[in-house]
């Protein structure tokens, strides 16, 4: 069956009784469920125009208001195709960062192109691949201008939700390395289409990407064989900048287009870890910093006085939802703060407009307390779940080891909101989850001073990187150990610094030679190498 998705006019085949929702992501579209398509968060809308049998499930009779069920909106999840089908996706933007735009003259070779191309208006993208999200950030190339910035799920997802997992099936066969570069490739062109549909801006306007990503995702882009990123000591096949051509990899842009993947640095540290750094130009810093991109893969880089030195930790997906048990993106109907007063639970979730918040109650009894709106919590984001686990701890419901007090076995769980079948809660495999990743980021941190033979009172401040990172409480952050113990003022949020560094390169701020100049001299630690790992890591796990 052909399935037309609007706006971007993508039209795909699809076999007739096939899930609309699991077809579309295996394809790299993604329509923004957070419970991967179990019919339960009532996210995944979309207007089926054509094709629409009008046959609602219990769940979207649920889910659904009438009016929206009247106006042909189905849950993705739970519509099968039968016939040729016409989709209309209206996805939400996530929270945003933008980079500060200089009055620099554009170079390098998509200075050429502009030069050479007759189109009114001129736009390139910047992209951030990530382990579990992707974004995108389009620029007007003529006046350095920022206009949107949208993201979505990275449709690999299907195959593992971390580093490890992801290698793992790319490896067990060359076929699997193609379907991976294939729903990546198609999921940087549906966000690209939609931007242009968006912003009435014709395809062939936009003539520059610029890439940035871990050096899994960089490869499963580019094609490449990540089998020698599952063992020690985590080499992939280059780190190099690649200059590619548009229709290499399937972008429905300028025909002469430009693609340049920027290079990664070693191991499992990649080129989205260089991006934050050409975005606070730590390679020029004086006195000490530390750079903590809080993710999947979660990189950390240390720059004394100029001289950086990176590394790696596996942290897991729990940061941004993906393993927790009703975990989410930071979207709307998340739980993203958490305070325990006067016996009273009080739940903040983020808001359907840029900015907006709701705040609900409720007794330890379990009964909420005051107005409920349209809106109520559907789970809960990385945010939420530290904020939660130091409200825990502050108030003797948690020990220091992670155990719920008061309850014994791994399917216990705390209640964080809960209003007559509807709830939020945080259970003790959760708060495990949690507690391996913020294990690995600290030790990934101590690992990196020690090397350079610094303290944590002699760091001058902290950069937080990431859509996460710029979230978090500072002093919950510090106090459940994910930071180390220095003043909330020297610690700062830089936002998605991956996609700022990738902006400077599109922009011009910063040369293609200069990146992979600066690339070269960074200095790599082999957290695996390190024989005081297992001993640090065991004392970071503790809260």
């Amino acid at each position: 069956m052909l399935v037309t998705f609007l706006p971007m006019n993508k039209k795909i085949q699809i076999n007739a009784g096939s899930n609309l929702f699991h077809a579309a992501m295996e394809n790299g579209i993604d329509f923004g469920g957070v419970c991967s398509g179990n019919r339960t968060c009532g996210k995944c809308k979309a207007m089926i125009t054509k094709g629409n049998n009008r046959k609602y499930s219990k769940e979207e009779r649920k889910l659904l208001t009438e009016e929206e069920r009247n106006s042909g909106i189905r849950l993705t999840c739970c519509f099968t195709i039968t016939e040729d089908t016409c989709v209309i996706i209206s996805g939400k933007k996530e929270k945003q960062s933008q980079v500060s735009r200089k009055e620099d003259k554009i170079e390098d070779s998509f200075g050429n192109l502009l030069t050479n191309s007759l189109a009114k208006e001129h736009y390139g993208i910047a992209l951030d691949i990530g382990t579990t999200s992707v974004a995108v950030r389009l620029w007007n190339l003529d006046r350095k201008e920022f206009i949107d910035e949208i993201s979505t799920k990275n449709p690999q997802s299907l195959y593992g939700a971390d580093v490890i997992t992801r290698i793992t099936y790319a490896n067990s066969s060359g076929d699997n390395v193609r379907r991976l570069a294939y729903l990546i490739r198609e999921c940087c062109n549906t966000l690209l289409l939609r931007l242009s549909a968006e912003h009435n801006i014709n395809t062939n306007q936009i003539e520059a990407a610029v890439i940035t990503a871990n050096t899994t995702m960089s490869h499963l882009f580019l094609g490449k064989s990540v089998e020698k990123l599952a063992k020690v000591p985590f080499q992939g096949i280059s780190y190099e900048g690649v200059k590619l051509k548009a229709s290499d990899v399937g972008f429905q842009m300028h025909p002469n287009g430009q693609v340049y993947v920027m290079p990664g640095i070693a191991g499992h540290v990649g080129s989205d870890t260089l991006g934050c750094i050409l975005a606070k130009d730590l390679n020029h810093a004086k006195g000490n910093h530390l750079l903590v991109d809080i993710g999947t893969n979660g990189e950390i880089v240390l720059a004394k006085e100029g001289e950086l030195m990176v590394c790696s930790t596996a942290a897991g997906p729990a940061f941004e939802g993906a393993s927790l048990h009703q975990g989410m993106r930071a979207i709307e109907g998340a739980i993203s703060k958490v305070n325990i007063r006067n016996n009273l639970i009080e739940v903040e979730l983020i808001g359907p407009e840029k900015g907006s918040a709701l705040t609900y109650s409720m007794n330890r009894n379990g009964k909420a307390v005051g107005e409920i709106g349209d809106i109520y919590p559907i789970g809960i984001c990385g945010s939420g779940v530290i904020e939660a686990i130091s409200e825990l701890l502050n108030n003797h419901i948690m020990d220091e080891t992670g155990r719920l007090l008061g309850q014994e076995g791994d399917n216990n769980y705390v209640t964080l909101w809960k209003h007559h079948d509807k709830e939020v809660i945080l259970t003790q495999k959760d708060i495990r989850e949690l507690q391996l990743a913020k294990g690995a980021i600290y030790t990934g941190i101590m690992l990196l001073l020690k090397e350079a033979e610094l303290s944590n009172s002699q760091l001058n401040y902290i950069y937080l990187a990431g859509a996460f990172g710029s979230n978090i409480d500072l002093k919950k952050a510090v106090h459940i150990g994910l930071l180390p113990p220095i003043e909330p003022d020297r610690i700062n949020y830089i936002g998605n610094g991956a996609l700022d560094g990738a902006s400077k390169v599109l922009l011009g701020q910063i040369s293609k030679a200069e990146t992979e100049s600066i690339s070269k001299k960074i200095k790599h630690l082999e957290l695996a190498l390190c024989k005081e790992f297992q001993e640090e890591f065991l004392k970071a796990v503790n809260f």
